[in-house]
């Protein structure tokens, strides 16, 4: 409702923009768009510049005001001094980011409207990259918001008008090669929640194509911006509204139409290039969310093999994050339904939030991933998988058992039964048959011996907070005295006892390197209870009693809780049960 009144001002007081009129009084180099959205910088502002010439003689002042919600903000006056006729004036002022939109006005001698835009706002920009499902259609989700922007138009595989550089409202579509605006479900969804927790604008422009391979992707070397290409249409869009160089994160789900045996073998290699394209056109870029393959009958016989070159590159990459989408809801072997993408953008939402929004809903947020596999015992009777979050064991579900999606080397059948130790760090899995396996594969692809054909609808190891774990492929399997000496040194939550506890609980823990750390309990919804400790600690080994209070000194109910020990290069947890 706000933007309506706002360019009903505009309207009002004469036009929006710059007629033809006054542009034989005026000329503008640089003015806000109707409904541009300029990025925010780290103290919370950017800077919108308003540069032109006076053409005519005869005014001796040109102001700019500027309205924050339609009440005068900032009054900026500068004396016109000709040449030549001419006379240039430059501005800059600064707007903040926050749930408001400004209008700004040039007048000449303060009486004569010379140019008028509104709905302006300051906030966050991402951007969304990939095949169909990084740009789904919505069903029923229809959100709309004046505080969610994109820029331009969504084309698909379609070459790029040059012409087409409006800003507007979000809107969920997608799958679509000629709508403007179009940010697809889960991008919609995103910004939603953004909006929602921390009253923060934002801008996401989505440059998917369907069906595309990586390659397809990767910019072209002799023009970047080459518009025939989806990286040069996104690029384009990017730099046209000015905030290519403001991205703070670049969000990619890809990979279907590589699952084939020589487009797997060159994923890896061909994503790097994709990465530091990236890096190169979008610094200083901060973050890159990579949503790991869902099993499925889209694509190739080779879907396990990507799916494990996608997990291993947050461990290539330091920007990088990998967000499962095994367990997702409403997947039907290629796509998902609305509810299955509003869940995608849930699990991921709650990563941006950590990294870019200081949110301490933390606990268990991440997809679970293996730390290191090998054989629990010299007689190899049995596999420990040890993961970098608590797990769970699901039970059987849909006729279908978690142990046949265990495969040894390439065969499966001889996992008899799995189960959790270690507060569900550690996965054991008890064999049917001693065995001289090397590799070990979680979830091959879905054309490939027991999984079936049809799309495959769990069970599935999980986090504590439902996130799937992600799937590897080939994973070498160590001997039990080998693969623990590998294992880094991690800072352990000795104990928590008693537990479960009433009225009190001791918590003994060490620290392997000096620094920062955080000893912090939580609730099953990830909500802060009570941080016990916070400070710098040298390594050792200490305790601390937690007597069930939380930050106000009351006592909380019954129930499950989460210990978390935060160093400066590692986070573990640990369950406690508080039983009144």
């Amino acid at each position: 409702m706000m933007r309506i009144f706002f360019f009903f001002i505009c309207v009002h007081l004469g036009f929006v923009g710059l007629s033809q009129a006054q542009s034989d009084t005026l000329q503008l180099q640089a003015f806000p768009a109707h409904l541009q959205l300029y990025a925010r910088d780290a103290q919370d502002s950017a800077t919108v510049p308003v540069q032109g010439k006076v053409l005519q003689e005869g005014f001796s002042t040109i102001e700019l005001k500027v309205f924050q919600n339609d009440t005068l903000w900032k009054d900026l006056q500068q004396t016109l001094a000709y040449q030549n006729g001419q006379a240039d004036f430059s501005f800059e002022p600064k707007i903040y980011a926050g749930l408001y939109e400004c209008r700004f006005e040039l007048w000449l001698d303060g009486h004569t409207l010379a140019a008028c835009e509104d709905s302006i706002v300051c906030g966050d920009v991402f951007l969304i990259n990939g095949q169909s499902n990084s740009h789904p259609n919505a069903s029923e989700y229809d959100f709309n918001s004046e505080f969610c922007r994109s820029f331009g138009k969504h084309t698909n595989y379609d070459d790029y008008d040059p012409a087409d550089t409006t800003w507007g409202l979000s809107t969920p579509r997608g799958w679509c090669n000629d709508c403007y605006f179009a940010v697809g479900t889960w991008g919609l969804r995103l910004q939603e929640l953004i909006l929602k927790e921390f009253n923060m604008p934002t801008c996401i422009i989505n440059g998917g194509s369907g069906g595309s391979t990586i390659s397809y992707n990767l910019p072209d070397t002799t023009d970047r911006m080459n518009l025939s290409t989806t990286y040069g249409r996104l690029l384009y869009r990017a730099t046209k509204a000015h905030v290519a160089d403001h991205v703070k994160a670049i969000f990619w789900h890809q990979g279907e139409s590589d699952s084939y045996e020589t487009e797997s073998s060159y994923y890896a290699a061909r994503f790097d290039t994709l990465y530091n394209a990236w890096h190169q056109d979008y610094a200083p870029l901060q973050k890159v969310y990579v949503y790991q393959l869902h099993p499925g009958t889209c694509g190739g016989d080779y879907q396990h093999k990507v799916r494990e070159i996608q997990r291993q590159f947050k461990q290539t990459y330091d920007d990088v994050e990998v967000m499962s989408t095994v367990g997702l809801v409403g997947h039907d072997g290629c796509h998902y339904n609305d509810d299955g993408y509003l869940e995608m953008a849930q699990w991921l939402f709650r990563l941006i939030a950590r990294d870019f929004y200081g949110s301490t809903d933390t606990a268990n947020i991440d997809a679970p991933d293996i730390r290191a596999v090998y054989y629990q015992d010299g007689g190899h009777t049995s596999i420990a998988i040890d993961y970098d979050l608590p797990v769970t064991w699901p039970d059987d579900t849909l006729s279908a058992s978690m142990e046949n999606y265990f495969y040894l080397d390439d065969s499966y059948g001889n996992v008899q039964r799995g189960y959790t130790i270690n507060d569900g760090y550690t996965v054991i899995l008890e064999l049917k048959n001693a065995s001289n396996a090397n590799l070990l594969t979680y979830l091959p692809n879905s054309t490939y011996n027991r999984l079936p054909t049809k799309a495959y609808e769990g069970p599935w190891i999980r986090g504590m907070r439902g996130v799937g774990a992600l799937s590897f492929y080939h994973v070498p399997i160590g001997e039990p005295s080998a693969i623990r000496a590998k294992v880094p040194k991690t800072p352990e939550l000795l104990q928590c006892y008693p537990n479960p506890f009433n009225a009190s609980t001791q918590i003994v823990f060490r620290v392997n390197k000096s620094g920062l750390i955080t000893l912090t309990i939580f609730d099953l919804n990830g909500r802060k209870i009570k941080t016990l400790i916070k400070g710098k600690k040298n390594a050792g080994q200490y305790q601390i009693v937690w007597d069930g209070r939380n930050e106000k000194g009351i006592t909380v109910s019954s129930g499950t809780y989460y210990v978390r020990l935060k160093t400066v290069d590692k986070e573990i947890m640990r369950k406690v049960v508080l039983v009144k």
